[in-house]
């Protein structure tokens, strides 16, 4: 007995601190929306390409050059205009040594798509082409730990819904439209839209050291989430894929850098660096050296 309760002991010790105890992330109704200040001056043109004549024009693209058709999409402000404004969501966490700190944090409340309002498509990208799009819009991606607490603001749930693979057809773009119908019907089968915080969409690309530490995958992508209705994610934590993969299945949720906690403005990339806070909002055993994919190379097959 004495030795079990020892093992704990350990195990509780060694147990990321921000997850010993923590409320359940909300959304702070109160605050309303918070315009994305990048899009006040890059405007959706009237002749924009709507989602499905995008997913025509890239369908036979190679990756890298559909990433930079996707990333000039988005910044040119041809995004559904729900895109366009943050939402706020608060959560508490109290870390392992009884620090108590509150959290705010802007968040987008869906997966970056391309097109208008009635006709748009979630697009699928990998880590350096979403760096991009987050650095121009001042954002950060989330951490596992970051992506758990807006799973738990979630205004609907649905359950994921899974392609078969079929070869390469789960990294095309045809197939990025049809998850994404798929996705928009069990939405309005729950009367649900585009706009709110909902569960079960995609597998997230997110922030983890584990790129930056473990030998061999520094030009990998790391995926997380994609959590069925009773709050548990489908895709563990996974950094197997190159920085050149995508599929159906992933999306590109953003975080405005500015954060609060405790009442205080932080930059939360700075946070994520720092050797005592990171543990705010991230469950990672060590702090980031660099909380972004800024640091990665693309990996490029030569023929």
């Amino acid at each position: 007995m004495k030795k079990l309760v020892s093992v704990l002991i350990i195990a509780l010790f060694l147990m990321p601190q921000s997850l010993l105890c923590q409320k359940k992330a909300k959304i702070d109704k109160r605050a309303g929306y918070f315009d994305v200040p990048y899009f006040q001056n890059h405007n959706r043109d009237e002749n924009a390409l709507s989602g499905h004549e995008f997913i025509q024009k890239v369908q036979d693209m190679g990756f890298w050059e559909m990433e930079e058709e996707t990333i000039k999409e988005i910044l040119s402000g041809n995004v559904p205009s729900a895109l366009k404004k943050f939402r706020k969501i608060k959560y508490t966490v109290v870390l392992g040594n009884g620090a108590k700190h509150k959290v705010e944090m802007w968040v987008l409340p869906d997966y970056l798509a391309v097109g208008n309002d009635k006709d748009f498509v979630r697009m699928p990208m990998g880590p350096l082409g979403a760096q991009r799009v987050a650095n121009a819009l001042y954002c950060s991606l989330p951490t596992t730990f970051l992506v758990d607490r807006i799973d738990e603001v979630a205004e609907g749930r649905i359950e994921i819904f899974p392609f078969r693979p079929v070869e390469d057809r789960n990294m095309k773009p045809l197939c990025f439209e049809d998850s994404n119908n798929a996705i928009n019907a069990l939405m309005r089968a729950k009367g649900l839209h585009y706009g709110q915080f909902v569960s079960g969409l995609k597998k997230d690309v997110v922030l983890t050291t584990r790129l930056e530490n473990e030998p061999g995958f520094q030009r990998h992508v790391a995926i997380y989430g994609w959590h069925h209705p009773d709050g548990h994610p489908q895709q563990p934590l996974f950094i197997r894929h190159g920085n050149f993969y995508s599929d159906y299945s992933h999306g590109i949720r953003l975080i405005y850098r500015t954060i609060k906690i405790d009442g205080k403005e932080y930059d939360l990339r700075a946070v994520l660096e720092d050797p005592e806070m990171f543990r705010i909002v991230s469950s990672e055993p060590v702090p980031f050296k660099r909380a972004s994919y800024d640091w990665q190379k693309p990996w490029i097959f030569k023929r």
